[in-house]
């Protein structure tokens, strides 16, 4: 559930199968001694002083979400309960021994031996997967954000660089019910309140993965280029959206399925907001909440949690805000 699945065979019912956005080849550049023994993925690395914020969905599914000859087997949801800020989420990283993730309900550990793939590349959109099958599914997904932009200004690629977003899935099998538990994050050092701007007006570009439900479907989400909101420093405040795309599991189907409002005061470094009009879906009037946090040493990057529920449909997901020297 943490990523979509691209077309042509493949079966994604035993954990999450990861598409990347090709990009060209880019001019060399130097590339850094790796520390002996050390997980050197190419993700943003959360640092000892990096501050985690999380979101939640809980849910059910039954049915198949495998491809064969490329027929999709379709399935259902049910129980799906969403939760801002995940009670007791706790994450820290070592490079020697990797990630440590817990909430209220579950723990895992995902170091080099759980280590599936590293999709990562310069100027790219890859991803670095870790799988830890025990008595339960764990999967642990870490997004590298890149965009990409060209204007009078100027043109080129912006990588994250100070904030990580992530998505953590437990699963509990059982016969054909599988319960499931996702978590995703967003990772930063929070820019200290003293050296928060107080003047200017920004756009931030926002990238960023999710999952949606319906009682009969059930989608990756990924936010592409376009996606912008504008920080007024010296207002305060936050305006724009998070559209979001994707591939839905269940059907032969890609697309957009809505946006996030992402509009608000802030006071000092970050914000929670309660929204009651996220279009998602059929509805323009789904209610939700985002949390955001600026993280950088002077506000460089933002990071996002959100999640949308009506009982009928919801949504959860992480995002990244660059600040895009072609757009500004």
């Amino acid at each position: 559930m943490l990523a979509g699945c691209s077309g042509g065979g493949g079966n994604t019912s035993t954990g999450p199968v990861v598409v990347t956005t090709p990009t060209p080849t880019p001019s060399p550049t130097g590339t850094p001694t790796p520390t002996p023994g050390a997980l050197n993925t190419g993700e943003v690395k959360p640092g000892a002083d990096a501050t985690f914020i999380a979101a939640s969905m809980e849910l059910t599914t039954t049915g198949g979400v495998s491809e064969t000859n490329g027929i999709i087997t379709g399935g259902t949801t049910s129980g799906r309960v969403t939760t801002i800020d995940t009670p007791l989420f706790s994450g820290s990283y070592n490079a020697l021994t990797g990630y440590h993730l817990s909430d209220a309900a579950n723990a895992a550990i995902f170091g080099r031996a759980q280590l599936d793939f590293d999709s990562t590349t310069p100027n790219g959109n890859g991803v670095v997967l870790f799988t830890n099958v025990a008595a339960a599914e764990d999967y642990l997904a870490l997004y590298q954000q890149t965009t990409y932009s060209s204007s009078v200004k100027g043109s080129g690629y912006t990588t994250a660089q100070y904030g990580g977003t992530a998505g953590w899935q437990h699963t509990v099998v059982s016969g054909s019910s599988r319960h499931t538990r996702l978590d995703y994050f967003a990772y930063g050092t929070p820019t200290p309140v003293s050296a928060m701007p107080h003047s200017g007006v920004v756009k931030f570009s926002m990238l960023g993965s999710g999952n949606y439900a319906t009682d009969t479907d059930l989608w990756f989400l990924s936010s592409g280029n376009g996606n912008y909101i504008t920080v007024d420093f010296g207002a305060g405040t936050v305006s724009g959206s998070l559209g979001l795309a994707g591939q839905n599991f269940y059907k032969s189907a890609v697309g957009g399925i809505g946006s996030v409002p992402l509009n608000g005061s802030f006071t000092g470094n970050a914000m929670s907001v309660s929204f009651p009009y996220a279009s998602i879906g059929a509805s323009g009037a789904v209610p939700g909440q985002f949390h955001l946090l600026f993280v950088g040493p002077k506000a460089n990057e933002i990071i996002v949690t959100y999640v949308a529920n009506d009982g009928a449909q919801a949504a959860v997901g992480a995002a990244v805000g660059v600040i895009d020297p072609n757009i500004n």
